[in-house]
């Protein structure tokens, strides 16, 4: 079997199991398994591969046909140009959320010192991210849950930031004062969980793979950013500034609710044009 074949037979599984994206899937899965990157693949497309590789290749398409995200069978997934560990029991990073970290790290390289929260952590992608792409940040993950702690610890240690950027556990829900032995943040980032818990059950199977504590946010979804508007953003020290990602409808509710504490409140568009990002500044 050649490659070319190996791909249509990957592609046309994948079709048949109703997958949208059955040709991309497929040649991501390939370029993992053969180490070629999309220029490579096309250039080796009538190279021979062995038995052993499409079963490795197959095995990777049944859990696919099953629904399980690329990114856990991968066990990893780039952001922002790095590579982070994920699996179950964390959120899996998207695209929006680098455009959330771009927004971010603007305003942080205006800043001298900033003390950063990334609160609701998971897989500790964004916190991270800033921190790299901010060394002078001082930044501060905050995660509740063990199995995201796991992955987050994974990636601090895989990303050489163990020792420069503390993990704390705990409920932010509760508010700033159950982490007031931290100081007080200059910037709060998150992608809390915001989806409507009557909407939980109809997501696609995919993303009910991904842990429902990362994804329920109450029964309209806002249970995070009234803590965040409530017990948060009080706290945040003069010239800095709470930036969030949501879901879509949401933004005008969250950016009424930060109002309440903040005259400079700011709706952001993601590269769809939909209204994902709310910035609140403080004094």
């Amino acid at each position: 079997m050649t490659v070319f074949q190996l791909f249509k037979l990957c592609q046309t599984e994948l079709e048949k199991a109703g997958k949208d994206t059955a040709s991309s899937e497929s040649k991501l899965i390939l370029q993992r398994i053969l180490g070629f990157d999309s220029t490579q693949l096309v250039m080796n497309k009538d190279k021979s591969v062995s038995e052993l590789t499409v079963s490795e290749v197959m095995g990777i398409i049944e859990k696919r046909i099953e629904s399980i995200p690329l990114q856990y069978i991968f066990g990893e997934w780039d952001f922002y140009g790095e590579t982070f560990k994920v699996g179950k029991g964390v959120l899996i990073p998207r695209p929006e959320t680098e455009e959330l970290c771009t927004e971010v790290i603007e305003r942080l390289k205006k800043m001298k010192k900033p003390t950063v929260f990334d609160l609701c952590s998971g897989s500790g992608c964004i916190g991270i991210t800033l921190k790299k792409q901010v060394p002078q940040a001082d930044v501060y993950l905050l995660e509740f849950y063990d199995e995201a702690l796991s992955y987050l610890n994974e990636n601090r240690v895989f990303h050489s930031v163990e020792r420069s950027v503390p993990a704390i556990k705990g409920d932010v829900l509760k508010g700033y004062e159950k982490f007031a032995f931290l100081p007080k943040p200059d910037v709060i980032v998150s992608n809390p969980p915001y989806i409507e818990k009557h909407e939980l059950s109809s997501l696609q199977s995919e993303v009910q793979c991904e842990p429902m504590t990362a994804l329920d946010g109450g029964e309209d979804g806002l249970d995070f950013y009234r803590a965040f508007s409530e017990k948060w953003l009080p706290c945040v020290n003069d010239g800095g500034f709470i930036a969030v990602e949501c879901g879509e409808n949401q933004a005008e509710k969250i950016a009424a609710l930060f109002s309440k504490h903040s005259d400079d409140v700011t709706v952001l568009k993601d590269f769809n044009g939909i209204d994902r990002f709310v910035i609140a500044g403080k004094g």
